[in-house]
């Protein structure tokens, strides 16, 4: 399992609303669980620092 970091932001690459921690195995499960999850209209996903995505 993999770290990840989901952001909860009022528009990509803005500020930062809320922040929650996730496990996943890869980088498209931790992307699915961002979109599925429904405290995340617009989030980025982060994996080691790095933006893997964001749910829009």
């Amino acid at each position: 399992m993999k770290h990840y970091r989901v952001n909860k932001v009022a528009r990509p690459g803005g500020e930062v609303l809320k922040r929650k921690d996730i496990l996943a195995n890869h980088d498209g499960e931790a992307m699915q669980r961002a979109e599925d999850d429904p405290d995340c209209p617009i989030c980025d996903v982060y994996h080691a620092g790095e933006k893997i995505g964001s749910v829009t």
